[in-house]
């Protein structure tokens, strides 16, 4: 198995413990007399197994990504940094600070540090440095066997 086999793997996993986990809480209380359509007890016993194999197909991956685990850490920041570039302000010139019911709205002159044109490279740029390691992280995934 790869890890792009892996990786599908552990997400089908995933998906079949929140949807047993959602099974247990639907049906572990019933009014008394009415029939379950699962029994929660053995519901919870397939969890367990399904658990146990979500931890070993995590494990086996995480063995297998040491060689570029600093590559992953690097993407995940980078996404991480765009996010928040993008909410960075950037108003220039003439704008009202907003109108209240009461009051007439007072216009200021604003100022950027970062104009939006900078931020929008650096956006750029960590995009493109994303899609290298991205690349990268894809190759490994799918030569690599766990």
């Amino acid at each position: 198995m790869t890890i792009v086999e892996a990786l599908k793997e552990k997400n089908r996993l995933v998906s079949r413990v929140l949807e047993l986990q959602n099974r247990i809480s639907i049906y572990n209380c019933v009014i008394e007399g009415n029939p379950r359509a699962y029994n929660p007890k053995e519901v919870l016993a397939e969890l367990n197994k399904t658990i146990e194999e979500l931890i070993d197909i995590k494990t086996r991956i995480t063995r297998a990504n040491q060689p570029v685990q600093e590559k992953i850490y690097r993407l995940s920041e980078l996404k991480t940094k765009i996010r928040f570039l993008r909410t960075i302000p950037t108003t220039e010139g003439k704008a009202p600070s907003g109108k209240n019911y009461y009051s007439q709205s007072e216009t200021y002159v604003w100022e950027s540090a970062i104009k939006t044109k900078e931020r929008d490279e650096n956006v750029v740029d960590l995009g493109d440095e994303i899609s290298k390691i991205q690349q990268e992280l894809d190759t490994h995934n799918f030569n690599t066997v766990i």
